[in-house]
């Protein structure tokens, strides 16, 4: 499952500090949310320290706004609404979407029958520029709003459109970027490196080792047969889980399908040195048995129904973690560690992180012409990007949600039995998702202006504290507190790379290739003979070439070379 994670899934603060919506948030249990008793909330332990004061000034009028929101079960009615309310003065109420988010927008912009705010993704917003339907905010902002001013550092120039406007917010830059909840592409159980005596991990032959040793005292795991390496290669799932570990083992940075050289050249990185290393190791253990074929075509539902019976040893790809089923069926000694491996003598290129928000394709915040006060609005959200709000719903209340400890905030023991008890409705129960609907998302290990996390999901106290005793142990043994702590040092380089401007033959190539790609890696996987496995690979590349492969990559060159050009 291709982690977008974009969403990927439970992140989700937003705009220096405006509300939250995970996208999974509107996935009902089925269940009545658990409400803390008066007694529970009475044993929170009381604040450690006292919150960034805000600046004396006047109350703010109270007022009522309409925005719009997909997921069904938002409310205002729990205690972060009602403290940013006691803030700001504003209450929200929700102009619900059903179906179609993007389809809905442009309803609504046909008949002129949108909200007074917006939450919009870029091309739509396009859209709504060209009807009129959006305000400028660069005289709001100026005017109204000195602490978004402060929060991009009075450079407003992130936030422009082509003709100079500002008709979005976005969420601001960050100092530092602190990614730990990163993890490696190769997951191990924690039973198997248990009864390895907890072994280096350096190599896939190390990996494949431990697997040979325990599959043969253990050929089965709860009357089913173990299996060494799987995950799922359903549709579109098998590049995303093949080609991600597969770029990952080569050491290849994260830059879409390219590989971008020391020339800043880009090429498709399907043939570049090392990509099918890992490939043709699953086809030597799989003629070893060792290997799952099924993963090449079986979807998520198959994998996890093997995985949660605890009888998959090694999964790969980033993927498939099925570590909370496993722990609710009492089989917390198979949870999965993660490592990172790359292949011998490869060097691992990462791309640094942006410290600025991202653009093309996300979602931005928008006051359209039917709002009724745009002035008392961008106060709104300008006081949104006091740090004290910001902190506020990215980590909920101080004393019950999260304490601070040695000057870091830390969620609280009560606010972990929480979310595990009600992983479906936690974000509108207690009010800690609201920022998609007010905007696009804090990227992961986005930090705020006082160092610590924008958000509680990015932090090591929520991920430590999420993660069961015996991963907690395991990666112990390996002196690391996270799996994060276990990726490799590699070498960082600022890529910059950018799809937004990849034009209409670009992304069209790049589908096709991608299908190609689809029809020879199970070839190439399940082929006996291992002296054809570069033919395979070969016979690929000329098909590709037939379609336009060099045209292609010269043009994804120069796009990237000229958005380079306009950084310096």
């Amino acid at each position: 499952m291709r982690k977008r994670s974009r969403f990927n899934v439970l992140t989700a603060l937003t705009l220096a500090g405006i509300l939250l919506v995970t996208a999974c948030s509107n996935v009902d249990s089925g269940e009545e949310p658990a409400t803390p008793s008066p007694e529970q909330q009475a044993e929170q332990p009381a604040p450690t320290t006292q919150e960034p004061e805000a600046e004396e000034e006047p109350a703010r009028e109270p007022f009522t706004f309409t925005m719009n929101m997909d997921n069904p079960n938002i409310t205002w009615d729990n205690e972060v609404a009602a403290e940013i309310t006691k803030r700001t003065g504003a209450t929200i109420k929700w102009d619900i979407i059903t179906g179609d988010f993007r389809e809905k927008m442009n309803v609504w912009l046909a008949a002129g029958d949108y909200p007074e705010v917006i939450n919009i993704h870029d091309n739509t917003l396009q859209s709504y520029i060209e009807a009129g339907a959006v305000l400028d905010l660069t005289d709001l902002i100026n005017e109204h709003a000195p602490n978004i001013l402060k929060a991009f550092n009075n450079d407003l120039s992130i936030l422009q459109h082509t003709d100079g406007k500002i008709y979005g917010l976005l969420q601001p830059p960050t100092q530092e970027v602190k990614q730990l909840s990163q993890k490696g592409w190769i997951g191990i159980q924690s039973a198997v490196l248990k009864e390895a005596g907890y072994p280096e991990i350096k190599s896939l032959e190390d990996v494949k080792k431990i697997v040979v040793d325990y599959i043969a005292k253990y050929p089965e795991i709860d009357g089913g047969k173990t299996i060494g390496f799987s995950n799922y290669g359903a549709a579109n799932q098998l590049y995303n889980i093949f080609d991600t570990a597969a770029r990952n083992y080569a050491g290849f940075p994260l830059t879409a399908q390219y590989f971008v050289d020391d020339q800043n050249n880009a090429r498709l990185r399907f043939f570049e040195p090392g990509y099918t290393d890992l490939f043709k190791f699953f086809n030597q253990i799989n003629k070893e048995g060792l290997f799952d074929p099924e993963s090449l075509v079986q979807t998520p539902e198959q994998f996890t129904t093997k995985c949660s019976q605890g009888r998959v040893l090694v999964i790969f790809g980033g993927g498939g973690d099925c570590n909370g089923t496993l722990e609710a069926n009492g089989m917390d000694d198979r949870s999965y560690v993660y490592f990172d491996i790359v292949a011998p003598g490869k060097t691992k290129l990462i791309s640094e992180p942006s410290k600025n928000p991202s653009r093309g394709g996300d979602m931005w915040l928008s006051i359209t012409k039917n709002a009724k006060d745009p002035v008392r609005l961008i106060q709104f959200y300008d006081d949104m990007y006091k740090l004290e709000n910001q902190i506020l719903v990215g980590w909920g209340i101080e004393g019950k949600y999260y304490t601070v400890e040695n000057g870091k905030r830390t969620v609280t023991d009560w606010f972990i039995d929480y979310t595990k008890q009600n992983p479906s409705t936690f974000y509108e129960d207690l009010g800690i998702g609201y920022a998609r609907p007010l905007s696009t998302n804090y990227a992961n290990g986005f930090t705020l202006s006082d160092g610590d996390f924008a958000m509680y999901a990015h932090s090591e106290s929520w991920i430590s504290k999420r993660q069961s005793p015996t991963v907690n142990e395991t990666y112990a043994k390996y002196g690391a507190k996270t799996a994060a702590d276990l990726m490799l040092q590699g070498q960082v380089k600022a890529y910059n790379f950018s799809v937004s401007k990849w034009t209409d033959e670009i992304k069209a190539f790049n589908t096709e290739a991608i299908a190609e790609w689809g029809k020879t890696l199970p070839k190439f996987i399940l082929e006996k003979d291992e002296s054809k496995l570069d033919g395979i690979w070969t016979e690929l590349e000329a098909t590709l070439k037939n379609k336009g492969l060099d045209k292609q990559n010269a043009e994804v060159t120069r796009i990237y070379q000229e958005h380079l050009a306009t950084l310096k």
